[in-house]
């Protein structure tokens, strides 16, 4: 005599266990992707707080570029007789370690005169006689910091004529 087959329960308990297997296989799936979700956002909040503690100072440093622009301007401007004077030379030392530490800090003057005019970098105040679309003249400095324009330079730009 064979063994009395129960297909009714067997095939009952089948179907649990593939649902069951179907919830484990679901579950599976939502921590993974929660695990990854959070690894994201994790790299997220690290490049947010690497953002904030490069840029902090951004404002500050907006602040401070009229004064190395009065510094620049003033020893452009100095008389010949005051150059050699000790008191001045003590100024220009200030000065030039002051805008060392601002580097140090990440603020770039950029170089301007005779490149191709970028929008990004250059607002352009006049054209006149030049090489067409390079800057030919800097009315005010412009500073990146950590690469990120704080300031766009001031500039005259080429028209294609050439002076006479």
């Amino acid at each position: 005599m064979e063994p009395a087959k129960h297909p009714p329960a067997d095939d009952a308990l089948q179907a649990q266990v593939d649902e069951l297997l179907e919830k484990l296989a679901k579950m599976t799936d939502t921590a993974a992707r929660a695990q990854a979700d959070l690894q994201n956002a994790k790299i997220r909040m690290q490049r947010d707080a690497d953002d904030i503690r490069k840029f902090a100072g951004e404002m500050f440093l907006r602040k401070l570029l009229p004064t190395i622009d009065n510094f620049a301007r003033a020893f452009a401007h100095l008389p010949d007789d005051l150059k050699a004077h000790e008191w001045v030379k003590g100024v220009g030392a200030i000065e030039q370690d002051f805008v060392r530490q601002l580097s140090e800090m990440g603020l770039r003057k950029m170089e301007c005169l005779g490149t191709q005019a970028d929008t990004a970098k250059h607002e352009v105040v006049t054209v006149g006689p030049g090489k067409e679309g390079e800057v030919v003249e800097v009315f005010e400095n412009g500073y990146e910091l950590n690469g990120k324009v704080l300031r766009p330079a001031k500039v005259k730009v080429g028209n294609g004529s050439m002076s006479r």
